[in-house]
C-alpha cells in the first residue's frame, strides 16, 4: 500500500515572489501545492510587480489574517522592527502546519528560526531547482549571475560568488 503524499505548502513573503519574477523563474513556486501570500504582502507585490500573482500553474492563495501574531511574535517582531508584510507571513506559517517560509529579509529569517519554522530565501529556492530536476546546475549558475543586473535582491557580492563557485565545483561546471 502506498503512502499518502505531503501536500508541500509555501507561505511566501513580497521579496521572493518580486525576485523570483524579476529573474523569469517564478514558474519554481508550481512546485508547491499551495502558495500561501498574507494579505498584505499581496499588496506589496501587486504595487511592485502586478502581474506576478496572476502567473499561471501557481496556486497563490491570499491569506487574510484576522488575528493579531503571537506574544512571541509580536515582541520578537518590535525587536527586530519587521514590517507588516513580515509579521503576517510568519503569523501564517506559524498557523500552518509543514510550511516552508520564503522571505529574504535577514531579520525575519532570524526570527522565523527563533520560532522553528522552514525558512528559505530566493536563493536557496533557486539552488532548490537543480535537485527537483526543474533546472540544470549551469541554468541556475547563469540565474544566480544575473542576479545584480535583473533583480533588486540585494545579496553581497562574495557570498553571491561563493554560491555560484560551489554549485559549479559541486556539478563539476
Amino acid at each position: 500500500m502506498g503512502r499518502n503524499r505531503v501536500e508541500l505548502k509555501a507561505v511566501c513573503d513580497a521579496g521572493p515572489i518580486i525576485h523570483l519574477d524579476e529573474l523569469q523563474v517564478l514558474h519554481l513556486l508550481s512546485d508547491f501545492d499551495r502558495v500561501l501570500v498574507p494579505a498584505q504582502v499581496w499588496l506589496e507585490v501587486k504595487k511592485h510587480r502586478a502581474d506576478a500573482l496572476n502567473h499561471s500553474g501557481i496556486k497563490f492563495e491570499k491569506v487574510i489574517v484576522e488575528n493579531p501574531p503571537s506574544g512571541v511574535l509580536s515582541g520578537m517582531s518590535k525587536a527586530f522592527g519587521l514590517d507588516a508584510g513580515e509579521i503576517e507571513a510568519l503569523s501564517v506559517a506559524q498557523r500552518s502546519r509543514n510550511c516552508i517560509l520564503f522571505t529574504d529579509d535577514a531579520a525575519a529569517r532570524l526570527v522565523a528560526s527563533q520560532m522553528g519554522l522552514k525558512v528559505h530565501g530566493t536563493i536557496g529556492l533557486i539552488v532548490r531547482a537543480i535537485r527537483r530536476k526543474r533546472l540544470s546546475a549551469g541554468e541556475v549558475a547563469d540565474i544566480l549571475a544575473s542576479v545584480p543586473q535583473k533583480s533588486t535582491l540585494y545579496i553581497k557580492p562574495a557570498l553571491l560568488h561563493k554560491i555560484i563557485q560551489d554549485i559549479k565545483r559541486e556539478y563539476r561546471l
